[in-house]
């Protein structure tokens, strides 16, 4: 039987080369599959979610009160910090140490503006718990933060992308005010969402609003989740919206 590769070139080694018609099609076909892939990324990927689709309600099976799918977390103990008001005493950092300095810069900035009564209320209870912040992978990279109040101490866990030096620390205090609401009220509750995000919304007009004189930091700018909670409660109807989502009450 006649090869099908005889008369074709060969390489030094004498192994039989593609012909060259193949690798002339190759050579155009490789750059249009990549321009056809980049541009079905950059279509699909630019449709953003819905302001209040973007903290989902809590799923059924988990203890999370944002649903984040699987997710992972580091080894090192939970270390206490010292913040510098007694409100906040007993709060944990965990992680490497620059992690827990980005958690303690962030949870400290907090002493620096008047919190809100119930805010201060719930935080001074997560930190007399000694309740935990760290940071997480989530498979829902989308997710900025969640919390786990299922085991012996509460646990906060940041998206791990903000553990990244791009990022400001200050974006982790409003998701602590956030997630600590659930201390207090019904997770996947109507209610539960728009309380924290008002304390959320809050907080970041505190921090980062360059129109107030009392913002503590007015030359940072707001974190994007600062921008969602303030545009959800601009929505004409932003408990109708949220129980389109799937929350309650």
């Amino acid at each position: 039987m006649k090869s099908p590769y005889e008369g074709a070139r060969v390489e030094a080694l004498e192994e039989p080369l593609l012909p060259r018609w193949f690798v002339l099609l190759m050579v155009v076909a490789v750059p249009v599959a990549i321009g056809v892939a980049l541009w079905a990324l950059l279509s699909f990927g630019s449709t953003d979610l819905a302001v209040e689709a973007r903290r989902p309600p809590p799923s059924p099976d988990s203890s999370l009160t944002t649903p984040v799918g699987q997710f992972a977390v580091g080894e090192l103990e939970p270390v206490a910090i010292d913040p510098s008001c007694p409100v906040l005493s007993g709060i944990h950092a965990a992680g490497t140490a620059l992690d827990r300095q980005r958690i303690e810069f962030a949870i400290d900035a907090l002493c620096e503006i008047r919190l809100p009564e119930d805010v201060g209320r719930r935080l001074q209870a997560f930190g007399q718990a000694g309740g935990v912040v760290r940071f997480a992978q989530f498979e829902a990279t989308g997710i900025d933060s969640t919390l786990d109040p299922s085991g012996d101490v509460p646990v906060v866990l940041i998206n791990a992308r903000l553990a990244r030096e791009s990022t400001d620390p200050l974006w982790i205090a409003p998701l602590v005010v956030h997630d600590t609401t659930y201390l207090e009220l019904e997770p996947g509750s109507v209610e539960g969402a728009l309380d924290a995000r008002r304390g959320e919304a809050e907080i970041c007009a505190r921090l980062f609003d360059p129109a107030s004189s009392d913002a503590a930091f007015p030359e940072s700018d707001p974190s994007r989740a600062c921008d969602d909670a303030q545009a959800l409660l601009a929505l004409p109807d932003p408990a109708a919206a949220l129980q389109e989502q799937g929350f309650t009450g």
